[in-house]
């Protein structure tokens, strides 16, 4: 790539030019640097990963990344996205849960979208702080409701949804019970 601005990109402090493959120690390395600089903090702030976290499949995973974001409220980690010619993998965060999405099919593990299966291939389920406003949220941005917000007997309050591809989400709220303060998520 060269323009007018080609001098200017060769100033970057990390080498890196607009073609450069990424390396994925150099990006790192440039995050806690950038960190440090903001925070003025030398510690390496690393985000937690869960033990266990599911990969769900799309046919179109910028279109679900960008559904799950603003559908459902889920807030992209972008600085682990990984972007490839043959698809994109990005992790999700809501609450202190993740989720790993990218492209389905036979050369990505052999996993499928719903669209493709013709069928249900997963169910999401997640705790949110503020079910109702959530379902709310659901509806107005076009996630398909599959079951409206109840009170079930196990005490949450809950409702269930598909995303644009087809995985089932189940969205709950932990309801107190009586002498218990309400949970944060």
């Amino acid at each position: 790539m060269s323009d007018e601005f080609d001098p200017v990109r060769r100033l970057r402090p990390d080498g890196l030019l607009p073609d450069d493959p990424p390396d994925l120690a150099v990006l790192m390395s440039s995050r806690r640097q950038l960190v440090s600089d903001i925070t003025g903090s030398t510690s390496d702030p690393r985000l937690p990963t869960p033990s266990i976290y599911p990969r769900l499949a799309y046919r179109d995973e910028l279109a679900a990344l960008e559904f799950l974001v603003r559908a459902f409220g889920l807030v992209e980690r972008r600085e682990a996205r990984m972007e490839h010619p043959d698809g994109t993998l990005a992790w999700l965060e809501l609450g202190n849960g993740v989720i790993m999405i990218g492209r389905s099919g036979p050369k990505r593990h052999g996993l499928t979208s719903p669209v493709d299966a013709g069928a249900i291939t997963s169910m999401i389920n997640v705790y949110v702080d503020d079910v109702d406003a959530h379902h709310r949220r659901a509806v107005a941005e076009g996630a398909t409701i599959q079951s409206e917000p109840e009170d079930m007997l196990w005490g949450d309050r809950r409702y269930e949804a598909l995303d644009l591809e087809g995985h089932r989400w189940h969205f709950a709220q932990r309801r107190p019970r009586a002498n218990e303060a309400p949970q944060r998520h």
